[in-house]
């Protein structure tokens, strides 16, 4: 019996830079718990892991780390192997989730942090949509056969006027509760792809318009934002693993450094309505150093609280300054802001720095 659960289990989990889970095309995180062991059967196999759940699979990791700082045991389940899902209770035990996936082969989630009846609310929800068939279907070849109807620039109009209905009605029902959204998120996140992917392929499409919508793209860009409701204890954790991959990806382009005033724009704007408080986003930021994640949190010498890259470094910005200052003479913070793209307080903040080490 426990053989079947073995096989179902894919233990290649890739993760993302602060290690959780990274989503997959389509792919959209709807709960988390902590604390949480697993049961083959009635059999405790693993202690103590951290649980995600998505639209398409059931991820856990254990909290214990390997030599490289990766958790010692993780696996996924998907949900296209789950039959159904059920509760268990009973008096002095931890309260349960019974995935079945046979009629007699079953694991047990057991959470000890008051998230099970959450977290089965959202199993049940995600089992309901199957957004795996969506994707099977999304990915089903079509026909190539020819037919006269769609031919010459009359038939392709055609074509593409049907396509646009179809994808104002998916973005329609989409929207009309949450059910169909999760239903359709997997969609919703191949049709912003597809667009992208479009932009890419047109050749007479300027660089700065890209650019604008990958942007635009980005600033969509958190699909699962943690919430409270759904990371529980562990909020503000999983707020700043969260946070760190987000921020991560985006320094580059920033000249590795970010105020915090304008980290806490940004990252809201990504979250749209799930908003976080600056008191959560700085207890986020405070536990960069604690988290080993691959950003830091630190306060200038002028009390300036600034999101950086681990790579980056006060002697390494002085070095660029030092080279744009060789090659078109003196600097302001301004023509210095504009040619980094840096922040104007963060400009000055460099010369000051770099001026110091010189």
């Amino acid at each position: 019996m426990a053989q079947i659960i073995q096989r179902c289990l894919d233990s290649k989990v890739e993760l993302t830079s602060s290690l959780r889970p990274k989503l997959r095309k389509g792919e959209v995180e709807f709960c988390y718990g902590n604390h949480v062991r697993v049961y083959y059967l009635n059999e405790l196999k693993h202690e103590n892991g951290s649980c995600y759940l998505t639209n398409y699979r059931v991820v856990w990791m254990s909290n214990k780390r390997d030599l490289s700082k990766k958790p010692a045991t993780m696996f996924a389940l998907s949900l296209e192997n789950v039959s159904s899902c059920s509760t268990q209770k009973k008096l002095f035990s931890s309260p349960k989730i019974i995935i079945n996936i046979t009629s007699n082969v079953f694991m047990k989630l057991s959470f000890r942090d008051g998230t099970r009846d959450k977290f089965f609310e959202s199993f049940k929800m995600a089992l309901n949509a199957k957004a795996w068939q969506q994707e099977k279907k999304m990915e089903r070849p079509k026909s190539s056969g020819f037919s006269t109807l769609g031919a010459g620039i009359r038939g392709l109009m055609a074509q593409k006027k049907l396509k646009t209905r179809e994808n104002a009605r998916d973005i329609d029902l989409a929207f009309q509760d949450l059910n169909a959204l999760m239903k359709k998120a997997s969609e919703m996140v191949a049709l912003a792809k597809k667009c992208a992917d479009g932009m890419e392929a047109r050749r007479d499409t300027k660089k700065e318009d890209k650019d604008r919508f990958q942007v635009m793209l980005a600033d969509m860009g958190i699909p699962s934002p943690v919430t409270r409701e759904s990371a529980g204890t562990k909020y503000h954790e999983q707020l700043s693993r969260q946070l760190a991959d987000f921020m991560n990806v985006r320094l580059k382009g920033l000249g590795g450094m970010i105020t915090l005033p304008d980290a806490y724009c940004l990252f809201n704007r990504a979250r749209g309505t799930e908003m976080v408080s600056p008191d959560d986003l700085l207890k986020a930021c405070q536990l960069f150093s604690q988290l080993a994640l691959p950003i830091v949190f630190r306060k200038l010498s002028s009390d300036v609280l600034v999101i950086q890259a681990k790579d980056h470094s006060d002697s390494k910005m002085a070095q660029q300054i030092v080279k744009l200052i060789d090659e078109s003479g003196p600097l302001s913070p301004i023509e210095l802001s504009q040619s980094l793209g840096l922040s104007l307080i963060l400009a000055k903040q460099h010369l000051l720095s770099a001026e110091r080490l010189a």
